[in-house]
């Protein structure tokens, strides 16, 4: 007999029981100086407060998608109009600027269990958990992903191998039958490509009509404005609502995930002969152009589906085809679906442990899609791996030192009175210097143009060619590379090697690295 299934208990609070034991809240966290000094992220970002492990979240939304959906009459025999998708995108914070990512890039180190763990994925927003105990505010999930790696990712398609191709798992090409590596992934993989043109109505119904299979780009981009609109086919139309959502953001990789469990469930007068019989009232308009992924032996349930779509609103009062032009906008997607044969299953299922078991199969196939698609990296911030310098006569002597420097730099290279003895002591030059004496690389913007022209050859020297200006002069200018990181200066005071950073000629704190196996 299978166990009786939990109502009314919504995902949040599963989430809550998963991770009572595995994790620790902020208010547990030790006060110690190990933490001060940087042992763990700051989990004051209310974002940090819920660390999961990416398959038992999508396991357990799942599980929860199966019970809501059993609750809204899924059991039915035939076709159910139940869907669960996985989306790339941001999540926004709702704190500071309005395109702000939740958390900042990189694995966290967070107490679970009194020991710090790397973690990857948290837990940011929960549909209808809003108002749990401790629930995190409300963030923003913004689909889509850039130009750069939705060409990067999926461009190539089935004619070599790419992140697309790795995410279902493919072999390559047979040696024996002299195969390519194009004919080894067409045997392995559909793939279907559709154009449609969407419009939404506010009333969250939409009518999609779809471009007949000749049709170009070009023309569907044209469908936008003018009124070429033969190529389409006969629409139809149908509400599509949103059941429960679930984000997860993954810091450690370029996107987040957003989980959705939702229904299409198609109208009554469902079809709209031609766009000229469209009902008024419509707020956006989409062009779709869609390729969409699947393996041909079945052995993966999840549909991968690429797009690239022009949006549009619709202008009050009309507006002039220059500015619907300007009103478009261009933007690319990435999303999985399970099929529709695997959701029928996972729902139908009357045998919980069953249906545990398919979930956390389906799980594991998702997260090992996302993993090449978006992958995620263990390599942490550096102030996880440093804690500050216990002596404070080392670390006055390193920021003596780049003074001693700095005074150096300024004589022309002339007068050098160093800061730190033969013997490791204090020789009297111990002054702090006015700033950081290693390289500040800064972003070059639009900005910036006018003040180098302003600069070049403003002193009057001349460089190595004879020509005024630049050539390593005061008011030249170079480009280099500008790494993402914290830069450092490591200073060797006879004793001990301290690291002395940008603010430590203010803060007169300095850092060290810390010691393996240290917690």
């Amino acid at each position: 007999m299978s166990q009786k299934r939990p109502a009314g208990n919504s995902f949040g609070s599963l989430l809550a029981k998963s991770a009572k034991e595995a994790k620790r809240t902020a208010e547990d966290r030790p006060s110690s100086s190990a933490t001060n000094s940087g042992n763990a992220t700051n989990t004051n970002n209310p974002f940090l407060s819920r660390p999961t492990q990416p398959e038992e979240a999508i396991k357990l939304f799942l599980i929860q998608s199966r019970s809501t959906a059993r609750r809204k009459g899924g059991t039915a025999a035939g076709p159910t109009n139940f869907e669960i998708e996985a989306r790339l995108g941001t999540i926004l914070s709702p704190y500071g600027q309005h395109d702000m990512r939740a958390l900042s890039s990189g694995p966290k180190l967070v107490p679970i269990k009194g020991m710090n763990r790397v973690v990857h994925a948290f837990v940011c927003n929960v549909s209808g958990d809003s108002a749990a105990t401790g629930a995190a505010p409300t963030t923003n999930f913004e689909g889509g992903i850039t130009r750069s790696n939705y060409l990067k990712w999926t461009n190539s398609g089935l004619s070599e191998v790419s992140p697309l191709s790795l995410a279902f798992s493919c072999r390559g090409p047979s040696a024996n039958r002299n195969e390519s590596e194009s004919a080894a992934l067409r045997s392995q993989l559909n793939e279907v490509e559709t154009v449609e043109t969407v419009f939404a109505y506010p009333d969250k119904t939409r009518v999609a009509f779809p471009h007949h299979s000749s049709t170009s780009s070009a023309s569907a981009a044209a469908s936008m404005n003018g009124p070429q609109n033969s190529h389409l086919g006969r629409g139809h139309k149908e509400r599509k609502e949103k059941v429960s959502t679930i984000d997860i953001a993954l810091p450690a990789a370029p996107y987040d995930l957003r989980l959705t469990l939702a229904t299409e469930t198609p109208m009554k007068d469902d079809s709209v002969t031609t766009i000229q019989h469209l009902a008024n009232g419509w707020n956006k308009k989409r062009i779709k152009r869609r390729r969409s992924y699947s393996r041909t032996d079945k052995s993966f349930a999840w549909r991968i589906d690429v797009t690239e779509v022009t949006s549009m609103d619709n202008i009050a009062g009309g507006a002039s085809q220059q500015n619907q032009q300007q009103n478009e906008s261009v933007g690319y997607e990435i999303e999985m679906e399970l099929s529709t044969q695997m959701t029928q299953k996972l729902i139908q299922t009357t045998d919980d442990g069953a249906a545990r078991k398919l979930a956390e199969t389906l799980s594991q196939q998702l997260w090992y899609m996302l993993q090449q698609l978006n992958p995620t990296h263990d390599i942490l911030e550096v102030d996880e791996f440093l804690s500050e310098h216990p002596s404070q006569e080392d670390t006055k002597l390193a920021i003596g030192q780049c003074g001693s420097l700095r005074r150096f730099m300024e004589s022309g290279c002339q007068s050098w009175r160093t800061a730190i003895g033969t013997d490791g002591s204090n020789t009297g030059e111990c002054k702090p210097p006015r700033n950081f004496i290693g390289s500040m690389p800064v972003n070059f913007s639009r900005h910036n143009i006018e003040e180098v022209q302003r600069s070049d050859g403003d002193d009057g020297s001349e460089n190595t060619n004879g020509k005024r200006g630049g050539g390593g002069s005061s008011a030249g200018y170079y480009l280099s590379e500008k790494t993402d990181g914290v830069r450092y200066l490591l200073v060797f005071t006879g004793k001990t090697a301290v690291l002395v950073d940008r603010a430590s000629h203010e803060t007169k704190k300095a850092f060290q690295p810390k010691l393996r196996g240290n917690k």
